[in-house]
């Protein structure tokens, strides 16, 4: 054998016996048992999942034995500082804030649960909590403090790494890092491991006294995060610190609102009094904030900004809902949505993208029933949203989520009520919330899924993007028949207008603005035939509204045989010019206002524009009035529609 091989051998065993790493620092038979005995599991009772079905069983079997034995689930870690005195991470006891499972409680080593009583000492920023038990185990031993470590110093964590016990892992203290806001104290870092589910553990020195409380993991390094032991012990008794700074923002603009949270309320309270006033406090300070937003931004916010003005003369049309929002050279716009369909049967579909949707309900269904029946809607919506459970290395998808159980109303600003509803997804503590307007031809709105604690917070903030969204309404005769029968569904707007539907003999459109009288020689009427009314926002004696700017019938859903009429105003000096330009035709019965047919897109189109009797060049309110036909049609023929439609418009407003 070569010389040098076995040289070469050797000495790869010599660096292998010297490269023998040094044995893992190790605390004392008693510091493990007394750790063991005051350190406990934060756990929730698993709901009843009985409003939810799928589309087949759910292959429990590759789940780990414990998740799915365990009638509990594990959230946390919490650990004894004094008699009937126990601390965790603030972010573990605000898991039970709206939480569908039971109340957060300790499980002892025995596998018995303790339910939290009292919640004594609370601090959001600093995210920790100071609580007491309605029992307290026989066998519970405390934690004492112990001194700041220096650098370099063994420290253990204590918690309850993945839901699967209480485990003892060390590390070492490598460093302070200021509070990311102010600086106001230093947190600790160690880089001993730390799970989900350590979260609110003691971080002990190698006597077993605590030293911090683990509360996350750095974001970007192999290091953890723990808060002083000191400033829990050192904490003002008796009161609830919600302290918290974030940027607020809407997607209506680029604007943002610092939200500073400083508010406190009295403690001890029981634990369903305290989530109630934690709520209650800081649901109210998101509106304060998104209220201070808004008024801040007022100069500039549709529709009182200079950039509204071609909103305002806009008469567009969107089924599907359409947020407004302020482009970056302060022009208010539309979004330009582009939803995935997806077919349903008899004649139903549903449109979405990431948080907007349409819902045509089916044919047997009907807009009605979407709004009388939660279950009903939901079970429509799932066919389209994509809600499935994880179960190991599998996903089943969610067919059914059973009633809603929160339902409410919100009006906007327009008078257009909103229906709020949230369902329970229970095996993941998460609320599908769904905010729709009914249509004629069902609904439309917007949804989100969010943590059950957060469901509130972010309710609220939907409520005030309400008032910046653009709809139309349309459907067939008969949808709107059944959608007038209804006047809880109605936005206010429908107070001043009256629509008389006579299938196979008229449409009849009233309102202080004007008339329209359709008949069978203008669009072929009959249960299918589709109306829609064009709503949109402008001002009427310098009052913003949402109103009817527009009428369109056609012969069915399908074709583009029909009448469109809309509404026309004059705009402002500072308006853009292609509004001017616009105006300028109207009022001086230019083309396409000159009873000339033009050939579009397979479509023969001729228009005019009408104004109050008597009112002459100084009208500053015209209507457009179009007809359109497929195909290739003569001057003749489509003047003569068009002279049908001149007499059908009644023009009221000057």
């Amino acid at each position: 054998m070569d010389r040098s091989f076995i040289r070469m051998l050797g000495m790869a065993v010599v660096l292998g016996l010297l490269a023998k790493p040094a044995p893992a620092a190790e605390l004392s038979r008693d510091a493990q048992g007394t750790l063991r005995a005051a350190t406990f599991e934060v756990v929730q009772l698993k709901p009843q999942e009985d409003n939810v079905t799928y589309e087949r069983p759910l292959p429990m079997e590759l789940m780990p034995y414990q998740q799915r034995t365990d009638k509990y689930r594990s959230i946390g870690t919490a650990f004894a500082i004094g008699p009937n005195r126990f601390v965790t991470a603030g972010h573990v006891i605000i898991l039970g804030v709206m939480s569908q499972f039971g109340p957060p409680a300790l499980r002892d080593g025995s596998g018995t649960v303790h339910p939290i009583d009292q919640v004594l000492a609370y601090s959001q920023h600093e995210d920790f909590v100071v609580f007491s038990l309605g029992d307290v185990p026989a066998s519970v031993k405390y934690l004492k403090a112990g001194p700041k470590p220096k650098v370099n110093d063994t420290v253990f964590t204590v918690g309850n790494a993945l839901g699967e016990g209480v485990v003892i892992r060390d590390g070492l203290y490598t460093s302070d890092t200021p509070e990311e806001e102010d600086g106001k104290w230093s947190w600790l870092r160690f880089s001993a491991a730390a799970s989900p589910g350590n979260s609110g553990g003691p971080l002990v020195d190698e006597r077993g006294r605590v030293i911090g409380v683990v509360l996350r993991k750095s974001p970007s390094e192999n290091l953890n995060y723990a808060l002083f032991i000191s400033q829990v012990l050192n904490a003002a008794p008796g009161q609830a610190r919600l302290d918290h700074r974030m940027s607020l923002r809407l997607p209506i603009m680029d604007a943002a609102e610092t939200m500073v949270l400083d508010q406190q309320f009295p403690l001890p309270k029981k634990l369903g009094d305290f989530y109630d006033a934690w709520l209650q406090v800081t649901v109210a300070e998101q509106q304060k904030a998104v209220t201070r937003l808004l008024e801040h931004n007022a100069s500039h916010l549709f529709p009182r900004g200079t950039g509204s003005e071609r909103l305002l003369h806009l008469v567009e049309h969107s089924a599907f809902p359409t947020l407004l929002h302020e482009s970056q050279n302060g022009v208010w716009v539309m979004t330009s949505p582009k939803p995935r369909s997806v077919q349903l049967e008899h004649n139903g579909f549903i449109e979405l993208d990431a948080s907007a949707l349409r819902l045509h309900a089916p044919d047997p269904v009907g807009g009605i029933t979407l709004h009388d029946s939660s279950k009903v809607f939901m079970d429509l919506f799932l066919n389209a949203y994509p809600l499935r459970r994880a179960v190991g290395t599998d996903s089943v998808r969610v067919t059914s989520l059973g009633d809603a159980v929160r339902e409410s109303n919100h009006a906007d600003r327009y008078g257009r009520t909103w229906q709020i509803r949230s369902w329970a997804v229970p095996y993941e503590d998460t609320f599908l919330t769904v905010i729709t307007l009914p249509t004629p031809e069902g609904s439309a709105g917007f949804y989100f899924k969010f943590p059950s604690w957060m469901n509130d917070l972010l309710i609220q903030q939907e409520k005030a993007l309400l008032d910046y969204v653009f709809i139309t309404l349309e459907g067939t005769l008969e949808r709107w028949q059944a959608f007038l029968d209804h006047k809880n569904l109605q936005p206010a707007a429908f107070a001043a207008l009256k629509l008389t539907i006579e299938p196979a003999r008229r449409v009849l459109y009233q309102s202080t603005r004007c008339e329209v009288d359709v008949s069978p020689k203008l669009v072929n009427l009959s249960k299918d035939a589709a109306l829609r009314l064009n709503f949109a926002f402008f001002l009427d004696r310098d009052e913003p509204v949402w109103d009817v700017a527009g009428i369109v019938m056609r012969d069915d859903a399908h074709t583009e045989n029909g009448i469109n009429v809309w509404r026309k105003s004059l705009p402002s000096a500072e308006a853009p010019e292609n509004l001017q330009t616009d105006w300028n035709k109207v009022k001086g019965h230019e083309f396409p206002y000159n009873g000339t047919i033009a050939n579009e897109s397979g479509e023969t189109r001729i228009s005019t524009t009408a104004a109050a009797a008597g009112s002459g060049d100084a009208a500053k309110i015209r209507y457009g009035l179009r007809v359109v036909s497929e195909g290739a049609q003569s001057q003749e023929v489509m003047a003569r529609k068009l002279e049908l439609l001149e007499r059908a418009v009644k023009v009221l407003e000057q």
